[in-house]
């Protein structure tokens, strides 16, 4: 029996997807809706009548097709995720100010126009998400071999080669371009495995380790330019990857040990991270040293007040303010009020982004919006409570608020690629050249 001939059939079916606007997921749908036909037909064909009845039975059953057609037109209608851009424009909109009173009020001893820099690192941004909203993020999975290799080959490169800045070559110098690729590699290392572990086999214990191996091998360089804070985050993303892509609860075990060693060893071969975790538990050993940045913190944010001390914050009492403890900059100035109200946004911004993912129909979607989740989850805890006194102080910045070019355009590809996966979170198929396959 073949129903796509049949006119009734085709009538019905082209008269639904007339509604739907959504011209790109009509294929599917018409895939689902002649499914859905020939089930009903043979259900009717098992209860004796002819074959033309069965059909004419099975369409009318279905329901007014103007009807399901502006259903299905709502369900699948294209439009991005508001909450997640107005959330993400507001704490951009705080960056920028943040960055303002840093700079007009000579919070930083030497400012080197970090206003302006944030103002178009910010535009650039907002240009990437519109730019990314209208390309289908599945075309990019065809490419995860080659973005895993690239930024592979990239990051040794600045792990031996790279310019040096505060201890670590984490930076990559293009001619004029300088940024920061240690800290921005996570998220490209993200896009490359959710593609790559997308429909991985984890049955057996070579598929198991083969994975693992894929995963290990740039957290070993990260921790090596050194940035710790890069590397808890990539292997946390790591870690939720696997999962959703389906590894076997006999196997967590042998992950955990795995990234459980790697921090080990980090920790043996750079003893300044020990140091300073010690100096985390125990502030008053090194009151001039190590836990000196610990006293301040505890300092500035006790004085802050509900509504802060204005602006009169003294470059001396924190460096790099704009960066790592923008955080303790903004509840000073403005006080806790202000730096609640910020954390609400983060968490808001972070459930919101973890429902999107489990309603992702997509596996890649999904894969990619998990590790997506768990990078910024990563980012936006420590950082607030290692300003709050709460974590070990690393060099971890707060999304689309700390000072920082490269970190921030890249923070905002990554929610360009988020709305565009809500854009087709009701596509399940793949896009491979052009077409979609199952």
């Amino acid at each position: 029996m073949t129903l796509k001939n049949d006119h009734r059939v085709q009538e019905y079916i082209n008269s639904i997807c007339s509604q739907i606007k959504n011209r790109s997921i009509h294929g599917e749908i018409r895939t689902e809706l002649l499914g859905h036909i020939e089930e009903a037909v043979m259900e009717h064909l098992s209860t004796g009548i002819s074959e033309d009845e069965a059909i004419r039975k099975a369409v009318t059953e279905m329901g007014d097709p103007g009807h399901v057609g502006r259903q299905l037109n709502k369900i699948h209608k294209t439009q991005p995720d508001w909450s997640i851009l107005i959330i993400t424009i507001m704490m951009a909109g705080l960056g920028l100010f943040a960055m303002y009173f840093i700079e007009t009020n000579g919070a930083l001893l030497n400012s080197n126009q970090i206003f302006f820099r944030s103002l178009v690192s910010t535009l650039l941004g907002m240009a990437l998400v519109c730019g990314l909203y209208f390309i289908d993020y599945r075309r990019m999975q065809a490419y995860s071999k080659y973005v895993y290799i690239g930024t592979l080959l990239i990051l040794t490169f600045v792990v031996y080669y790279g310019t040096p800045a505060n201890g670590a070559r984490a930076w990559l110098s293009i001619g004029p371009i300088r940024f920061n690729f240690a800290e921005t590699s996570p998220f490209l290392f993200i896009i490359a495995l959710a593609g790559l572990f997308d429909n991985w086999n984890w049955n057996g214990p070579k598929r198991v380790i083969s994975g693992l191996a894929l995963s290990i091998v740039p957290a070993i360089l990260i921790l090596n330019v050194p940035s710790f804070s890069a590397g808890v985050a990539y292997l946390i993303a790591c870690a939720v990857l696997m999962v959703v892509s389906g590894l076997k609860p006999k196997y967590i075990p042998l992950a955990a040990g795995s990234g459980f060693g790697l921090f080990l060893f980090a920790g043996i071969t750079q003893p300044y991270r020990i140091s300073r975790l010690l100096a985390f538990f125990n502030v008053g050993q090194d009151p001039q040293g190590a836990g000196w940045i610990y006293l301040q913190l505890n300092k500035l944010t006790k004085s802050a007040g509900f509504f802060g001390q204005g602006f009169n914050f003294d470059p001396k009492s924190i460096p790099e303010i704009h960066t790592d403890f923008v955080f303790t900059y903004i509840m000073y100035t403005f006080g806790w009020i202000t730096g609640i109200i910020l954390a609400v946004l983060v968490l808001t911004f972070l459930i919101r982004l973890a429902y999107i993912a489990m309603t992702v129909k997509n596996s890649y979607g999904k894969l990619l919006l998990s590790g997506f989740v768990a990078v910024f989850a990563v980012q936006f805890f420590w950082n607030i409570l290692m300003n709050l006194n709460l974590a070990p102080v690393t060099g971890v910045g707060l999304p689309f608020i700390s000072y920082g070019g490269s970190q921030f355009v890249l923070s905002m590809l990554v929610i360009g690629i988020i709305t565009n996966i809500y854009k087709w979170r009701n596509a399940t198929k793949t896009y491979i050249e052009g077409k979609d396959i199952e």
